[in-house]
């Protein structure tokens, strides 16, 4: 039975027009240069934005420190950092050849500023990217932020953080040096965030105000950060874009399971911890890489694939993160949350990419729900829909993003959090003929144009840019003052969510992004009712939806 697959997933992220303080360049009017605490960087000047590109933020993890929490970073001062050239990717496998690429050395973030530079007081959005935890970077062309620091006066920062083996490695070699073993990658974007605080006030941010945000991977990462009680404080809004973290996690078990097998494929197997980790240490990047890659964009036929995400540690994320929002032990913060309408068609497609029977649309559903399967089938039968692939497209997209984006939007509002639920509707058919697929939304939260490798090229039109100056609107207003919405009567208002508790079905209302915005109610309720029982692991990750 074909295996719905993890995929690349996009990060995006987006800031509006709203009014800030401009002033001069810093460092004595020098374009592009910024006076921080570590020393001088030069940047690249855009014209109406500088690029300061590969500003480390911490030690390079590489030797010792690698499966290290992340170490301080000396400062480069007398000398002036040339922050004019990408960071590498961090450790990663090309999803088009299966072979590594990528540098150990990539504890590196870009920030985007408008130029002239802001005295001071400007918002900062920091865009944690996606990529299923494997792939992608802070480079990724999507999010790209120089557009939205020119045209709206916010500050964004895209931080690398380790991923794959890197960052989410646990056995228990490495849990006998830290207890929070595994969680690298989310202890990584943890001291970007500090690094803001640290530094950001140099570029004219405001370290007070500042916006943890992020796509699939990406979103999945604000929304256990919200949960994780070392993040406390170093944040004051979250934007979840596709991802929101309430599936059932790896737990630590999991992963020490998952790492012994790991150590066992690299030969470094020892009663001794130090003697294993001596070992693993010394294996090459490659060699980490394909001791037991992950499922990437092809087709497979089994399930058990290796999957490495954040872990349920008891520490860094002291217990399911639906179990923390559903008891209220989150950072209470303002949120906007969202999905795309037709989330499930990357998964779906890239797994069944011609056409797909009843008789495997049954399988599948056998194989991800086990003993749920008949229920979960009654609810979506072939039969109403006009495909059993379509069928399949929708219910996956409604188990992984659209009912659990709802559910956390509950949760959050019944703590009186201000929280604004979306369902990002734009086709485009170049890119996606009749669908709107999974990371369209981050072209045009950033205002840039389609292109390779997840999608065909192609430039936003009159009407696409209209929606997407829309788009950055409400972030960047959200991202200034906890709200999307304007005293502009011409800007469609954004009702923040409210489900009022007791037998009332209340509101639920949410803003449809597409062409003509406009206000929707009770999103997928029937649906998502029926998924609110459930409790599953990710329908689109390496092993069964059901599995224990």
């Amino acid at each position: 039975m074909k295996r719905l697959m993890m995929a690349f997933a996009l990060a995006v992220m987006s800031v509006a027009a709203s009014e800030f303080s401009m002033g001069t360049t810093l460092a004595q009017g020098v374009p592009c240069v910024v006076t921080t605490v570590s020393g001088d960087v030069q940047g690249v000047n855009a014209g109406a934005s500088c690029a300061f590109l590969g500003i480390p933020f911490a030690a390079p993890p590489t030797g010792n420190l690698r499966w290290k929490r992340p170490a301080p970073l000396e400062a480069w001062a007398p000398a002036v950092l040339n922050a004019t050239v990408a960071p590498p990717n961090c450790p990663q496998l090309n999803t088009a050849t299966g072979l590594p690429i990528g540098a150990e050395d990539c504890l590196k973030l870009n920030v985007w500023t408008p130029n002239p530079s802001p005295a001071s007081g400007a918002p900062v959005i920091v865009w944690l990217h996606g990529g299923s935890f494997v792939n992608a970077s802070a480079n990724f062309p999507p999010q790209n932020g120089q557009n939205l620091a020119a045209l709206t006066g916010a500050i964004v920062v895209a931080p690398n953080y380790r991923l794959g083996p890197f960052g989410y490695l646990r056995n228990d070699a490495l849990v006998a040096e830290d207890l929070a073993a595994g969680n690298y990658g989310l202890l990584d974007q943890r001291a970007a965030l500090v690094w803001v605080h640290d530094h950001i006030a140099a570029f004219g941010g405001d370290p007070g105000n500042v916006t943890i945000a992020g796509q699939s991977a990406g979103g999945h990462s604000v929304s256990v950060h919200l949960v994780s009680p070392g993040s406390a404080g170093l944040f004051h809004r979250a934007i979840m874009q596709s991802g929101s973290a309430s599936v059932r996690w790896r737990t630590a078990s999991d992963a020490a399971s998952q790492g012994q097998d790991f150590a066992a494929a690299l030969g470094c197997t020892n009663l001794n911890p130090s003697v294993v980790l001596s070992c693993l240490r010394t294996k090459t990047r490659d060699q980490i890489l394909l001791a037991l890659p992950p499922a990437l964009f092809e087709q497979v036929t089994e399930t058990g694939r290796t999957q490495w995400t954040p872990i349920v540690d008891g520490v860094e994320i002291p217990d399911q993160p639906r179990f923390l929002y559903e008891v209220g032990a989150f950072s209470r913060v303002p949120v906007v949350i969202g999905s795309t309408r037709d989330e499930g068609w990357t998964w779906v497609n890239r797994s069944f990419p011609s056409s797909m029977t009843t008789d495997q649309y049954e399988a599948a559903l056998d194989t991800e729900f086990g003993a749920d399967a008949a229920a979960v089938l009654a609810a979506y039968p072939a039969a109403e829909f006009s495909s059993p692939k379509d069928a399949l497209v929708r219910l996956i997209g409604d188990v992984e993003y659209t009912c659990e984006a709802r559910r956390i939007a509950r949760l959050i509002e019944r703590t009186k959090t201000p929280v604004y639920l979306y369902s990002f509707d734009r086709e485009i058919d170049t890119v996606v003929p009749d669908r709107v697929a999974h990371g369209m939304d981050v072209n045009f939260v950033f205002g840039n144009n389609y292109g390779p490798p997840l999608f065909p090229a192609y430039a936003l039109t009159g009407t696409d840019l209209a929606l997407s100056q829309a788009i950055s609107g409400y972030w960047t207003r959200f991202a200034a003052t906890g709200s999307p919405n304007s005293d502009d009567p011409s800007i469609v208002h954004w009702p923040a969510f409210k489900h009022p508790s007791g037998q009332g079905r209340g509101a639920d209302k949410y803003l449809v992004l597409d062409a003509t915005i406009e206000e929707g109610m009770r999103l997928r309720e029937a649906q998502c009712d029926f998924w609110d029982a459930y409790f599953f692991r990710s329908a689109t990750g390496a092993v069964p939806a059901a599995a224990p």
